[in-house]
Order: C-alpha cells, then structure tokens, then sequence
C-alpha cells in the first residue's frame, strides 16, 4: 500500500508538474523573440527598398534633367537656323521685290516721257499679271513650308 500510495503521489506529482509547466508555457510569449526577428527584419527591408527607390528617382530625375536640356539646345539650334533662314529668304525676296519695283518704275518713267496711253496700259497690265504670279507663288511656297514644319 505504501508503494501504491507512493506512485500515487509521484504520478500525481507528475501530473500536477506537467500542468504547471503547460500552463506557465502557455502564459509565456514564446512568439516573442519570432515577432521580434520579423519586425527587425520588415523594417530593414524596407528601408533597403527605400533607399534603392530613392537612388532610382535620383537618377532618373538626373537623366531627365540631361535630356531636358538636350532637347531644349536642340529646339533653340533648330529655332535659331529657322529664324536665320526665314530672314535670309525675306531678305533676299526683299532684294528681288526692290529689283522688280526699280524696274517698273524705270519703266513707267520712260512710258510717262513717251506719253503713249496703250503703252502704259500694257504696262499696267504686264506689272499686275507678273506681282499676281509672284505672290501666288509666295503664298503656295509658305503654304508648304509650313505644311511640312507641321508633318515633323
């Protein structure tokens, strides 16, 4: 009996043992040092990433500053020769506009000396006839200049 009572005591000494560390153990955040490792490893990730966006926007941003200034050299080159070519074409249609209107004038003056009105009115009507050719052929000249500035 006494034997009995002694594996009594001891299975319940057992049992009461293994139920408190069971209980001990649930009430301990055995989680803990996991939870923790997951955070510290969360926030380095993603101040990792962070910095790798922030390097990727910095260079884009440095990329996009170069090319910007790229295109606005190139847009003011190309402003620049338009501008000088467009000026040498007026000046040069000016030329020519002077030449023709000196040579009317030459003419008129010499048609007025001689005093014959036919001869004025084929003047008249040679001069009109050669500026409606001149400015038809201007205007068609703009119009396709700018036509193929717009297709660019």
């Amino acid at each position: 009996m006494i034997r009995l009572k002694r594996k009594v005591m001891i299975v319940s000494l057992g049992l009461s043992t293994f139920l408190v560390m069971g209980t001990a153990y649930a009430y301990s955040d055995v989680s803990k040092p996991l939870q923790n490792w997951y955070k510290a490893s969360f926030q380095q990730g993603t101040k990792e990433i962070n910095s790798m966006v922030q390097q990727g926007l910095d260079e884009a941003s440095q990329s996009l500053s170069v090319s910007t200034n790229e295109s606005t050299s190139k847009a003011n080159a190309n402003l620049k020769k338009m501008a000088d070519d467009t000026s040498h074409k007026a000046i040069d249609s000016i030329a020519a506009a002077r030449q023709s209107y000196v040579g009317q004038i030459e003419s008129a003056a010499e048609l007025a000396k001689t005093g014959a009105a036919a001869d004025f009115d084929k003047y008249v009507s040679a001069s009109k006839s050669a500026n409606d050719r001149e400015i038809d052929q201007w205007a068609q000249e703009t119009i396709q200049g700018l036509t193929s500035k717009l297709g660019n």
